[in-house]
């Protein structure tokens, strides 16, 4: 019995031990430290090698935003696959394998020696000496590879000591003071990989995750009838007014309840509007000026030029379709500085636009945050001042409050967080639905106002560029509302 209870706590160790080395980037160090089904798993070994193999796989997928409904995307044609990416993709995290290949390697061994491991000074020879000294090396360095999985240790240390440096309050993607805490919560206790990847599955099985995608190329054979040339959706009627908005990062959650809630919001006190939704692919290789470019062309043209030449004389080279609403008043909007990729280039196209520091002129509030601009709602709430005319007005705005890392803008929840899956899992993931919610309620406002013969495009930007992993909450495509009045 004491033989039985000493295995059992070695084999919890062991997995628990090398899963801190090799995993600590993934999802579930987020969350905790200790492996919670480690506790049922390690009491027999065959379970614990299967559980170990397969939380190596999940971990694979949960560090790119997938999980299982990927697979059922991909099974039916295996040429979807990308094979050379995924050669590339396998060294790049070769500390799964290492996970695996030290948890199980090392639990052979003591099963072989029955856990009788003799530390006697008879017993060690120099040979002994020498192997320990070479695993121990060899051990040190793979800590060291494409992952780097010691700098996630050291940041991981510096997270859980609260001994941050100067340099770590400055950039968000790494993760760094601020924010770190709102996506981390360092409890003792977690949940492997491998269950929250299947619990993800059964919750979004569904709809595909807006993960990674270059593991395959499955979503180049998706095709949108319904949604394929901006210019002749909009151009089916003579509308008088068309406002189209371009939404920062819309958090297009997997959520059903969720991403329901978000237009019931705008279609509040609207009984009489007509609602159209299309889906569209969202390019991941572009930002949102490709968002941006893709509205105006609607076609292949070169991106390179479209970020270097004037906007004005890009659209002519190209006969772009947005050409065809020159008998329209063109306004441009952004709530964010002009010199932010180089959108000063726009002035040439548009009758009039407002950048930041015009929208500072007309004492706009401002928004704080890291990518700090003035406030969407506020302008939304004051859209007459910006337009000098009633009729034949195209205007499009490009908001920036959604961008993350984000800070709220709303004075009360418009929904319990803590209670409420996946916006229980991050303070960001709360704020950005909220502050949608907040921002929907100045849109369904400014519908109400709206002619019968206006049109408002709401067009939902690339997914939040949360990092990878975080990302399997949102939806694979963007959404494109249309609305217009009965």
């Amino acid at each position: 019995m004491h033989d039985q209870i000493k295995k059992y706590f070695i084999r919890v160790l062991i997995v628990n031990f090398f899963s801190l080395f090799y995993l600590i980037d993934t999802t579930s160090f987020d969350y905790g430290f200790f492996s919670i089904q480690s506790i049922f798993y390690a009491i027999n070994i065959y379970l614990l090698y299967f559980f170990i193999f397969f939380e190596g796989a999940c971990s694979f997928l949960s560090v790119y935003g997938l999980d299982f409904n990927f697979y059922k995307l991909i099974i039916n044609n295996l040429n979807n696959l990308n094979y050379e990416y995924i050669t590339f993709i396998f060294y790049q995290n070769i500390n799964f394998f290492y996970f695996i290949i030290f948890s199980s390697g090392l639990l052979f061994l003591l099963e072989k020696k029955k856990y009788n491991i003799n530390f006697k000074k008879d017993t060690i020879n120099s040979k002994k000496i020498i192997s320990f000294i070479i695993i121990f090396v060899i051990f040190i360095l793979t800590n060291f590879n494409p992952n780097l999985t010691h700098q996630q240790l050291y940041f991981k240390y510096k997270a859980v000591t609260n001994r941050w440096a100067s340099d770590d309050l400055n950039f968000f993607y790494k993760y760094k003071a601020k924010y770190y805490s709102q996506f981390v919560k360092n409890n003792f206790f977690r949940n492997d990989n491998w269950y929250n990847t299947l619990k993800y599955s059964f919750y979004y099985s569904d709809s595909a995750p807006a993960g990674f995608r270059e593991l395959s190329k499955f979503d180049k054979n998706i095709n949108f009838k319904s949604f394929t040339k901006f210019g002749e959706v909009i151009q089916k009627k003579k509308y008088n007014n068309i406002f189209v908005i371009i939404n920062e990062s819309y958090p297009n959650f997997r959520s059903k309840k969720l991403k329901n809630s978000l237009i019931q919001k705008i279609k509040f006190n609207n009984d009489d509007v007509i609602v159209q939704n299309y889906k569209k692919k969202w390019n991941r290789k572009l930002t949102t000026q490709g968002a941006e470019m893709e509205f105006f062309c609607n076609k292949n043209v070169d991106f390179e030029k479209y970020i270097q030449t004037e906007l004005k004389t890009f659209i002519n080279e190209n006969n772009c379709w947005i050409n065809s609403v020159k008998d329209k008043n063109l306004v441009y909007i952004h709530s964010y500085r002009e010199s932010f990729f180089n959108r000063t280039r726009f002035r040439s196209f548009f009758d009039k636009s407002y950048f930041k520091k015009d929208l500072d002129l007309l004492n706009f509030k401002n928004c704080d945050q890291k990518y700090s601009g003035t406030c969407d709602y506020e302008i939304l709430n004051n859209m007459d001042k910006l337009i000098s005319k009633e009729k034949d007005n195209f205007v499009i705005f490009l908001t920036v409050n959604n961008h993350i890392p984000l800070e709220p803008f709303y004075k009360n929840s418009y929904i319990d967080c803590k209670t409420n899956f996946p916006l229980n899992l991050s303070e960001q993931f709360c704020t950005i639905y909220n502050n949608q919610m907040f921002f929907n309620e100045s849109i369904s406002k400014f519908l109400s106002n709206m002619r019968k013969d206006d049109l408002l495009v709401l067009f939902s930007d690339t997914p939040p560029m949360f990092a990878g992993k975080r990302r399997v909450h949102f939806e694979d495509v963007i959404d494109i509302y249309f609305f217009s009045k009965k």
